[in-house]
């Protein structure tokens, strides 16, 4: 195996692509100072992994790139590619017979390992060429600085450089991995161990609280049996009650519902007769009207009558007699008077029956109770107004408390009168008037005057306003009325109309008795403010005159016997009225009384069913709650046991578990899982010590390796380390010496001496020797290293500075006499070395700082010697 050829881009003072092809035998590069012809050197070591700039003259890493000049921009990577012939199978990791080594550096310092392209680690690389004596310490690239590290190396750094050669660098790192991992395994046992006698100390203490645990499990299921049996049996106790108070109510149900349906009918039927009597109220209250104004004609036809009998009467008895003077306007007057108190009489009579208002409040005016209708003044015209605004409430009966009240509702229904209102004063203060609802709205209380004792009256339409009918609809709060009796209340959205109503009719007739007191009243005042006149008047005929009032009272006697034939039939029609509505009351009170009883009986139906919803609701309950229990229980209920045993048998189980006092719950599963992690220890335990006895075993195999290694590269060395001196100390001899290390090594291994007697001297040590002897000591003890452990090349960087001529010349023998063992890269200022030289490298560099390399091939023999 050797070195082909190198490549290098951007790296040093080679930013452009450079390929040096290279050759088995010895390869010289020369080059002025400064020229880059030891960046070669370094581009080798570079590649196969260096990371000490100091090895590659470098301050920092990213140094191995190109710099840059004037006029050349520095290089973004850099490239070193080393090719090696591997026909001879050198490297039997890799089936290839060429192999590229290739590292990468970007200047960002990111950097890559490539073997035959595909990218590696460094480790990998590194071990990859160790196996070839490329790794470790790069014992296969000798510069002169390395020459001087021989001659001043301590025998225990000279031992490093034969253990490179044997490649233990690798045995001794794995060497080490197993001694760290050793040691962490160590650890790892001994804390199983502790780890394991811990959980078994804790397995026992553990197996008793399970063992009580279960023993308590076992109470506990037992009971929950027994509790869940003891409430399957209070449910079906519970269920079987249910069932009867459901059977119940389904029975109070259809008696609810049969009393629900009697109620219904008597409603009806109570409905159909409210309507009938109202239908025979309207009717009796026309015909009333109706006989009140024949008998109001009658009375004054009959007055007229009389009249005009005692006016013939006195004619005939005075036919001639002369009477005094009388004023015709008081006279006028007078009678005006008269007719008009007659009038009055007969409407204070028909305001005395109060014709059309409900029975009980009839009786109770009759018995001197004031009705709030009467207890208003109404001015003419807002009778259906009022009417309208008070509703139900203007039949109601006035009372001075609510005790009197309670007396009057208990005398109308004692007498069985049937419905009654009664009014008693308010115990809130009476409203004031609000803002009229509607613009130009007046107070309804305007035009109505209390009498005494009909304040409370009052205040119910205190807050009520008069408006137009077209107004109603634009009415958002309130409550307004018509003149013709339109009631209408926005807030509660409800409207109704009042029309000739017995109230509204009373309140009409109470408007037009006071019209016609005050018309009597002011009649009567002016006929005696009319003086009589004092001159007597002349007689008249008698005769025509007495005809005259004869035929008048005939007339009048006429219309009074056709007033009498009407008023029987219009008496029969209002005593027929009021007969059909004492018929209708009587029935109203009847079917009251029924509803009241149908109530009744609703009621206790109704309150039956609560109870029985009520019971039920409890039963449910009960019932919930011993579900839940049966669910609490979380088991099989047990079987065959009446209530009374169960309960004893759960008393009993109690203080069992009672004296077993307080158990750990988890301790059975604690105790598995103690006792699994026991195992797992156990196993984990046996791994590791298996681990470590194999990693023993592997220390001491690795120890013996190396120390077996060593010793067979330590007698190549030592064997070819003679030869070699024997070349350049001719007459002189040399040999490798193991001794103790001064200082305590790491392991107490022995260090490395070498003696060298040149010719005429006695054997002495390499530091006592002189500079020249020193450095041809150091080259034969790197090329005995060379032959000991062959390397696919060695590079030697100017070791032969120090020589003169002569032990040149010996170097120059030394290299041509393995030249064919080894491939030798001598980068030499000295042209003894040059003639060594089978190919010739020169490396020049122009002014941009860029180094350029040219090649020559020299033959061994002058007469065949040709540029390549």
């Amino acid at each position: 195996m050797h070195l082909r050829a190198i490549k290098l881009r951007g790296f040093k003072s080679f930013p452009e692509p450079v390929e040096v092809r290279l050759e088995p035998g010895v390869a010289v590069v020369v080059g002025p100072n400064g020229s880059g012809k030891s960046n070669v050197a370094d581009a080798l070591l570079w590649a196969s992994g260096s990371l000490s700039p100091s090895e590659l003259r470098a301050e920092r890493p990213d140094d191995v790139l190109f710099g840059g000049f004037p006029g050349r921009a520095p290089a973004d990577y850099c490239e070193v590619e080393l090719l090696f012939d591997n026909e001879d199978g050198a490297l039997p990791e890799l089936d290839f017979s060429e192999i590229s080594i290739a590292r990468r550096l970007h200047r960002g310092g990111e950097g890559q390992y490539l073997v035959n392209g595909a990218a590696v680690r460094r480790t990998d690389l590194v071990e990859l060429l160790a196996d070839v004596g490329l790794g470790g310490s790069h014992g296969s690239v000798i510069s002169q600085g390395k020459v001087e590290e021989i001659l001043a190396s301590k025998p225990e750094e000279r031992r490093a450089l034969i253990e490179d050669a044997a490649g233990l660098g690798k045995f001794k790192r794995r060497r080490h991995r197993a001694e760290l991992k050793l040691g962490r395994v160590q650890l790892q046992v001994e804390r199983a161990r502790d780890l394991e006698a811990e959980v078994k100390s804790r397995l026992r203490p553990l197996a008793l609280q399970a063992t009580a645990a279960e023993r308590a499990e076992k109470l506990r299921a037992e009971i929950a049996g027994l509790r869940a049996r003891l409430a399957q049996l209070e449910l079906g106790e519970v269920e079987e009650r249910l069932g009867e108070v459901e059977e119940r109510g389904a029975a109070t149900a259809l008696e609810r519902k049969r009393v629900d349906e009697r109620l219904e009918a008597l409603l009806a039927e109570r409905n159909r007769v409210e309507d009938e009597l109202a239908d025979a109220a309207g009717r009796g209250e026309g015909a009333t009207s109706a006989l009140y104004r024949l008998r109001s004609a009658g009375e004054r036809l009959e007055l007229r009558c009389e009249a005009a009998a005692e006016l013939a009467e006195r004619l005939r008895a005075e036919p001639f007699a002369r009477r005094p003077a009388q004023n015709p306007q008081r006279e006028a007057l007078r009678e005006r008077a008269r007719l008009t108190r007659e009038r009055l009489a007969a409407l204070e009579h028909s305001l005395a029956e109060r014709e059309g208002l409900p029975p009980a409040a009839r009786a109770l005016a009759e018995e001197g109770e004031h009705l709030a209708l009467s207890l208003l003044e109404v001015e003419a015209g807002y009778e259906r107004a009022v009417a309208a605004a008070l509703g139900a409430r203007a039949a109601s009966v006035v009372a001075a408390d609510p005790a009197a009240a309670l007396g009057l509702v208990e005398r109308a229904r004692k007498a069985g009168l049937g419905d009654l209102g009664v009014l008693v004063p308010a115990r809130a203060e009476p409203k004031r008037p609000s803002r009229p609802p509607l613009l130009g709205a007046q107070p309804l209380s305007s035009r109505v005057r209390p009498r005494p004792g009909g304040e409370r009256v009052a205040e119910l339409i205190a807050d009520i306003w008069l408006a137009e009918p077209s107004d109603l609809a634009r009415a958002e709060s309130g409550v307004l009325v018509t003149r013709d009796g339109h009631c209408y209340d926005a807030e509660r959205g409800e409207l109704w109309f009042a029309g000739e109503t017995a109230e509204a009719v009373l309140l009409q007739l109470d408007a037009r008795r006071r019209a016609l007191a005050r018309e009597a009243d002011e009649l009567e005042r002016r006929a005696e403010e009319t003086k009589p006149e004092a001159e007597p008047a002349p007689a008249p005929a008698a005769r025509p005159l007495v005809a005259l009032a004869e035929r008048l009272g005939a007339a009048l006697a006429g219309a009074a016997e056709a007033a009498e034939r009407f008023e029987a039939p219009l008496r029969a029609r209002v005593d027929a009225g009021s007969s059909r509505a004492g018929v209708l009351a009587a029935e109203l009170r009847r079917l009251g009384g029924e509803e009241a009883e149908a109530r009744r009986l609703a009621a206790e139906a109704g309150e039956r069913r609560g109870a029985i919803d009520v019971e039920r609701a409890r039963l449910e309950a009960e019932a919930a709650q011993v579900r839940r229990r049966l669910e609490e229980a979380g088991a099989e209920p047990a079987g065959g046991e009446v209530c009374d045993g169960l309960a004893e048998r759960i008393e009993r189980l109690e203080r069992r578990r009672e004296t077993l006092g307080q158990v750990n719950p988890l301790a059975k599963e604690e105790y598995e899982q103690e006792k699994e992690r026991l195992a797992e220890l156990a196993v984990q335990r046996a791994d590791l010590e298996t681990s470590l006895r194999e990693l023993e075993e592997l220390r001491a195999e690795l120890a013996e390796t190396v120390e077996r290694r060593f010793d067979e590269t330590f007698a190549a060395v030592s064997s070819h380390f003679e030869e070699v001196a024997a070349t350049l100390f001719p007459g002189g001899q040399g040999r490798l010496r193991l001794m103790e290390s001064e200082e305590d090594g790491p392991e107490g291994e022995a260090g490395v001496e070498v003696e060298l007697r040149p010719a005429g001297k006695r054997v002495t040590r390499l530091t006592l020797l002189s500079g020249g002897e020193k450095a041809l000591g150091a080259i034969s003890f790197l090329f005995a290293l060379f032959l000991a452990r062959p390397c696919p090349f060695y590079l030697l960087d100017e070791v032969e500075a120090a020589l003169d001529d002569t032990n040149i010349g010996r170097f120059v023998e030394l290299l041509r006499r393995y030249s064919e063992r080894a491939q030798f890269i001598v980068v030499t200022h000295q042209k003894r070395t040059m003639e060594a030289a089978d190919v010739l490298y020169g490396v020049t560099m122009g002014g941009d700082g860029v180094s350029q390399i040219v090649s020559r091939r020299l033959p061994r023999e002058p007469s065949l010697a040709a540029t390549a």
